[in-house]
C-alpha cells in the first residue's frame, strides 16, 4: 500500500487536453515534463520535489470548466522549463466535499502527507480561509510552525464566529494544539486595517510589513520568507493593473510578487505555497492567470536553487560577527553566508528553569539588523524573537 492511497481518492484528474503533446515542437514546455494526474494515470510522487494541487470554492459545485487551477494550468503548462527545474508533479483538483468540514478534512490529509516528505506543495484557487486548513495539516509534524501571509488586509476578525476570509488568522492563533511560533503579515495597507489590529500583532510579537516598506525594497521580505513553513498569498495584494479583477488600486507589482514567490521557493523550510482568491470569470484576457503561472515558475526556480545552509551546521562557510552593545557587556552574534551573503542573528534563550542551560536560536535577518546592532541598539527582530522564546 502506497502512502498516497491515504489521500488520492480526494482528487480528480485534470482535463485530458493537458496531456503531453509528444512532439519536438513542445519538448521544452512544462506540459511535456510534468507528471500529471490524468484519467488512468497517477503521478509518481516518490520522485517529485514539487507538487501542484488545484482547489475550488468551499461547498460549491461550480462549473467544472471554471476551476481556477485549470485556468492557470492553461498558462503554466505552456511555459518553458530549464534543465535545473525540480521534478514536478500535478495531482489534479480537490473534489468538493458535501460540507466545508469535508473539504477541510481533505486538504488536511493531502497537505499533511506531503509536508511530512518535505515536498513543496503549490495550492491554486479557493478562498483565503483555506489557509486555516493548510495550517491545521501541519499538526502531523508536531514542531513549531512559521506562517507568512501576503495580503492587503489583516484578517483578524472575531474567532468565535464561523470561519471566513475575515477571521481565519484569529482561528489559527487560537487553534489547539498550537504549533504556531511566528506569523508574518506582508504588504498590508493601513487604510484597510484598524489601528488596534496592527497594535495587536505587535503585542503578540508577530511581524508586519506595510506595502510601502515592501515597495521601497522588496528584498526586506526575504528573511521573513526564509524561515516560513507556510506561505499564503491573497491575489488582492497585487495592484489591479497587474491582476485585473482581483487586486487593489495600490498593491504589489507583478514583478514584486514574482520575486516574493521566488524567495518562498528558495527557502529551505517552505513546504507549502498557497495562491488564493483567483476567479477566472473576473480575469480580463487571462492576465491574472498568466501572472499566477509566472509566480509558480519563479517559486520553482527558487526551489531548484536552494542551498542548504545553516551557520551552526557549517561554521567554516560563514563569517561570524560579534557586536558589542552600548549598554554593557552584552553582545549579539551575526553570521553571514560566504556563498549567498545572507545574514542570520543569534537569539540565545534559557531552557527550562536552569539559567545555566542556554540554547542558541538562529533567525534570518537583514544586513540592516546588523547595522542597528553595530550602532549600539538591539534590533526589534531580536527582541520579538527573544520574547517568544521566553
Amino acid at each position: 500500500m502506497s502512502w498516497t492511497d491515504d489521500f488520492s481518492f480526494y482528487l480528480e484528474p485534470i482535463p485530458s487536453h493537458f496531456a503531453p503533446h509528444g512532439d519536438s515542437e513542445h519538448s521544452e514546455q512544462i506540459s511535456e515534463s510534468i507528471d500529471a494526474h490524468l484519467a488512468g494515470h497517477w503521478p509518481d510522487l516518490e520522485q517529485a520535489e514539487a507538487v501542484i494541487l488545484g482547489l475550488g470554492t468551499i461547498g460549491s459545485d461550480s462549473d467544472r470548466s471554471m476551476l481556477p487551477a485549470d485556468a492557470v494550468r492553461e498558462k503554466f503548462y505552456k511555459l518553458f522549463r530549464h534543465q535545473s527545474s525540480p521534478r514536478l508533479a500535478d495531482i489534479g483538483n480537490l473534489l468538493s466535499g458535501q460540507s466545508p468540514e469535508d473539504t477541510f478534512t481533505a486538504i488536511k490529509r493531502v497537505v499533511g502527507a506531503l509536508a511530512l516528505r518535505k515536498i513543496l506543495l503549490i495550492l491554486i484557487g479557493g478562498s483565503h480561509e483555506l489557509t486555516y486548513a493548510n495550517y491545521a495539516a501541519y499538526e502531523a509534524l508536531e514542531s513549531p510552525i512559521n506562517l507568512c501571509v501576503i495580503d492587503s488586509k489583516i484578517d483578524m476578525g472575531e474567532y468565535r464566529e464561523e470561519l471566513s476570509e475575515q477571521n481565519f488568522l484569529s482561528k489559527i492563533i487560537v487553534h489547539k494544539p498550537s504549533y504556531l511560533f511566528n506569523m508574518s503579515l506582508l504588504g498590508f495597507q493601513s487604510y484597510y486595517n484598524a489601528s488596534d489590529t496592527v497594535a495587536l500583532l505587535d503585542k503578540m510579537y508577530f511581524d508586519a510589513l506595510r506595502l510601502g516598506r515592501l515597495r521601497e525594497d522588496v528584498r526586506c521580505a526575504e528573511p521573513v520568507l526564509r524561515q516560513a513553513d507556510i506561505v499564503s498569498i491573497d491575489m488582492a495584494c497585487v495592484r489591479s493593473g497587474d491582476a485585473p479583477g482581483h487586486g487593489q488600486p495600490n498593491g504589489l507589482s507583478g514583478d514584486e510578487i514574482c520575486r516574493i514567490t521566488r524567495y518562498a521557493g528558495f527557502s529551505d523550510t517552505c513546504s507549502s505555497l498557497g495562491i488564493y482568491n483567483y476567479l477566472p470569470e473576473k480575469d480580463r484576457e487571462g492576465q491574472t492567470a498568466l501572472l499566477i503561472a509566472q509566480m509558480m515558475w519563479y517559486a520553482l526556480e527558487g526551489r531548484s536553487a536552494r542551498v542548504k545552509e545553516y551557520p551552526l551546521m557549517n561554521k567554516p562557510g560563514f563569517y561570524e560577527y560579534k557586536v558589542q552593545l552600548a549598554q554593557g557587556s552584552d553582545q549579539i552574534i551575526f553570521y553571514k553566508s560566504k556563498t549567498t551573503e545572507k545574514w542570520w542573528m543569534n537569539v540565545p534563550y534559557i531552557v527550562g528553569e536552569n539559567p545555566d542551560v542556554i540554547r542558541p536560536h538562529l533567525i534570518p535577518c537583514n544586513y540592516s539588523d546588523y547595522e542597528i546592532a553595530a550602532s549600539g541598539e538591539v534590533p526589534d527582530l531580536w527582541w520579538k524573537t527573544y520574547r517568544k522564546l521566553s
